[in-house]
């Protein structure tokens, strides 16, 4: 298990975490609950919440005091209030993108290509209420160095976010046109003004991920976060 950030943040310390090989198939679909559960208190000491991912921009608020469920909707962006617990987005090289809002707030946001051209960030952000003052993390996520990718899915994605091609292209390492998924959430954070504090390594390049496209796995990592109480919020 990889500490993204562990953080104070107005009053409250956040905290994101990517699992690993290590810490087992986090994939809901095809792991059975309660070896899910068991996984999850392990990685966090609490179960969270996870969705249904589709590639879409649709938003899930976590109800209070759920009974728990591998997926409680049908969705790719998490919100929880402060009390309710982590949230987690799964993934094998699209993007999980963490937002911790001032007031609280633990927003997850599972971004691939298609939710990135589709404006799943600008779905996340306009979920915080407030796009100042956010804390933006990203978990291991597909480099350019591994993720060939068409001119024309290049361009669609530019399109979407208002940038030139060349500002979220790459090159894969044989020297392919490459999307740079890095790039397209910084760029997509960046019309928010938000800035990602902290960042994961390559799922293709770094065996200790799951990657579907360099090495097809059926497995799932997840990134969870969540928010502690500070001794002084306590007292």
């Amino acid at each position: 298990m990889l500490e993204l950030l562990r953080r104070e943040f107005e009053g409250r310390v956040v905290v994101a975490v990517a699992t690993d090989r290590d810490d087992g198939d986090l994939h809901p679909g095809r792991v059975d609950p309660g070896e899910l559960m068991t996984r999850q208190l392990a990685v966090a000491g609490r179960t969270w919440t996870m969705v249904d991912e589709v590639h879409g921009v649709e938003v899930h608020r976590c109800a209070a005091n759920p009974e728990w469920v591998p997926t409680s909707a049908t969705a790719d962006i998490v919100v929880a209030r402060p009390g309710d617990g982590p949230v987690a987005i799964w993934a094998a090289d699209c993007a999980p993108v963490i937002l911790f809002d001032r007031d609280g707030s633990t927003i997850a946001c599972h971004a691939g290509w298609r939710g990135l051209a589709g404006g799943v960030i600008d779905a996340a952000v306009a979920a915080t209420g407030r796009p100042v003052d956010v804390l933006a993390v990203l978990g291991p996520t597909i480099h350019p160095c591994c993720y060939e990718f068409g001119a024309a899915d290049l361009e669609q994605v530019a399109v979407a976010l208002d940038v030139a091609p060349d500002a979220i292209a790459g090159r894969t390492r044989a020297g392919q046109l490459a999307l740079d998924v890095p790039a397209t959430v910084r760029h997509a954070l960046g019309r928010h003004g938000i800035s990602l504090v902290a960042a994961g390594p390559c799922t293709g390049c770094d065996p200790r991920w799951y990657s579907h496209r360099v090495r097809r796995d059926l497995g799932r990592h997840a990134v969870v976060a969540w928010t502690e109480t500070t001794r002084s919020e306590a007292a």
